[in-house]
């Protein structure tokens, strides 16, 4: 008796949440989507007042509702900023992928995922029922239909928010793919195989930082939008591209452990090619910046072969005025990673409606943290190393 009046007060507790919820939405009719919503709490309401007035209550009636999920959605369409759909279909493929909330007014795509952080792990593990979508499946999917569903030439940032939590391995693994995580993150009882930690360099160093950017080796190139054919090259990339390193000469432990590591990277994970594959039908532009930073380090400290290389992409290369206006001058702060340099780069490749090339992930994770997404290709850094060979041991 105990177990059924225990049972029926539960059953009470969801009827009133979802009443409730029905109230708090009546507030936000200009949120497309909305009435929707509404629509499937009242369905959920409608199925337990069905259950009650049948007096056939079992505990698989309260797990199997929806309601849970529904409330943890109207939770976060409440806190969203400039929220202006919820349950917003987009055509993916030969189907269609339902965005829970659409916010900043259309700059951001927002899933809410309202499971256990244990069960999500060993599903994203493999452990999941036969055909049941992982969390890893369900970013990936959200990622390659933001490409095709461009906000002011951007993809929209993808937000995953994990009412009950997420596992610290499968939130970073998540991050390192570009989705941004939210909910209480909490200690896993195993982690991923990947190597998931990495740390920042300052990118006004002449040979580039030390670390593996979090898009990890190397950027899925379909994620790039193809519809956009204007790639503007930081000066990172063009010192990846000419380096020697990149070109063959892989094979040394240099004196300086910084080119030592990244060296070992590049034989594991070539970075050439992928520019190479990524350049293909596309026009290479440069801004004035950029290029005169370019070849000042390569005057300084670029060996013969390295200086015909920067030689030979120039010429491929359309060298623009710089355009220093637009949010990522006006509102990103100078400090830390946000350099005059680098504004200057991003800034005129935001304003040609071009995709920015880089190894500077630490710029772009700092403007993401005031805000700014910037339209990106990140691969990872390598130095110039041509003149460093001499005193380096040959493997």
């Amino acid at each position: 008796m105990d177990d059924k009046e225990e049972l029926i007060k539960c059953l009470e507790e969801k009827i009133n949440m979802g009443k409730k919820a029905v109230e708090r939405l009546n507030n936000m009719d200009k949120v497309e989507g909305a009435e929707k919503l509404v629509r499937k709490f009242m369905q959920e309401i409608r199925f337990l007042e069905k259950v009650r007035s049948t007096g056939a209550l079992k505990k698989e009636h309260l797990q199997s509702t929806n309601l849970i999920h529904l409330n943890a959605i109207l939770d976060y369409l409440l806190a969203a900023k400039d929220p202006i759909h919820v349950l917003k279909p987009f055509k993916h493929k030969n189907s269609r992928l339902e965005v829970d909330i659409v916010s900043k007014g259309g700059s951001q795509w927002i899933k809410v995922i309202a499971r256990n952080a244990r069960a999500l792990t060993l599903i994203s593990k493999g452990n999941g029922e036969y055909g049941q979508k992982s969390v890893i499946d369900q970013a990936n999917s959200y990622l390659q239909c933001a490409i095709n569903h461009p906000h002011m030439y951007r993809p929209p940032e993808i937000v995953f928010h994990f009412a009950y939590g997420i596992e610290i391995p499968l939130a970073e693994k998540l991050e390192n793919k570009g989705i941004v995580v939210g909910g209480e993150k909490m200690p896993g009882m195993d982690s991923f195989d990947e190597d998931l930690n990495g740390s920042e360099t300052d990118d006004d160093s002449l040979t580039d930082g030390l670390f593996r950017p979090e898009t990890s080796n190397i950027p899925e190139l379909n994620r790039i939008d193809p519809e956009i054919n204007l790639l503007n090259l930081d000066v990172s990339t063009l010192l990846a591209y000419v380096t020697n390193m990149t070109n063959g000469q892989a094979h040394f432990v240099y004196k300086e452990p910084l080119l030592t590591t990244q060296a070992e990277w590049e034989r594991s994970r070539p970075v050439k090619p992928v520019l190479d594959q990524l350049f293909a039908d596309k026009e290479l532009l440069v801004c004035k910046t950029a290029y005169e930073n370019f070849m000042n380090i390569i005057d300084v400290i670029g060996g013969p072969n390295e200086i015909i290389r920067a030689e030979e992409l120039m010429k491929r290369a359309r060298i623009v005025d710089d355009v220093p206006r637009g949010r990522i001058i006006e509102r990103l702060n100078l400090g830390g990673k946000i350099k005059d340099r680098s504004r200057v780069v991003f800034a005129t490749g935001e304003n040609l409606e071009s995709i920015t090339v880089t190894a500077n992930e630490g710029f772009v994770r700092a403007a993401r943290m005031q805000g700014i997404e910037c339209m990106v290709f990140i691969h990872e850094p390598r130095s110039l190393s041509e003149l460093k060979e001499k005193n380096a041991t040959r493997l």
